[in-house]
């Protein structure tokens, strides 16, 4: 576990890594950049981090609030907040970072996977089976399916088309979904 010291250091390493990627964007963001930014050596970055997609990578997680399902309102209004959500993160300059590392990146891929987007399918899944035993959605649904055709269209139309998904379209996604899934 890192001291305090190590701690505010890697606030301070993330937080640039962010502001620096913001200005720059991912292919001209390189660890001297990040470095001169923090005010830290290069050797204090490779030191905890092995490249510029795992630093990356992790400001990515250090910056992304978990979107918890709120179990008052409906499947529909939870999904509609949740690509909401989703839709405002994956479009910030280090969302659309992220989606493009994963896309090339194997390793950086399955820590992704990992360390965010199976907890999200994990807390999205459980919801799904309470709203299932409460009689909301169809008992015979696959999960997995299901969840693919609401979040994959955000994915889609971020990296294909390069434009956020607006609340309009989410609205309209949700709404079709839910047609096949309602009782």
């Amino acid at each position: 576990m890192p001291n305090l010291k190590q701690s505010r250091n890697t606030k301070r390493i993330l937080d640039s890594t962010i502001q620096v990627l913001n200005e720059t964007g991912y292919s001209s963001l390189t660890i001297e950049t990040i470095a001169a930014h923090a005010g830290v050596g290069k050797t204090t970055i490779y030191r905890w981090w092995d490249s510029k997609a795992h630093l990356v990578l992790d400001a990515f997680l250090m910056t992304t609030a978990t979107f918890q399902f709120d179990t008052e309102k409906s499947v529909h209004d939870n999904f509609k907040q949740q690509l909401i959500n989703a839709s405002v993160v994956f479009n910030t300059q280090l969302g659309r970072s992220m989606l493009a590392i994963i896309v090339e990146n194997k390793e950086i891929s399955e820590l992704f996977y990992t360390s965010y987007l199976n907890l999200k399918r994990k807390d999205a899944t459980s919801f799904l089976k309470t709203a299932i035993a409460k009689g909301e959605i169809k008992p015979d649904i696959n999960i997995d399916i299901l969840l693919d055709m609401l979040f994959g269209p955000i994915y889609f139309r971020t990296l294909i088309f390069n434009r956020e998904p607006d609340h309009h379209f989410i609205s309209e996604l949700v709404e079709q979904v839910m047609k096949g899934i309602l009782p």
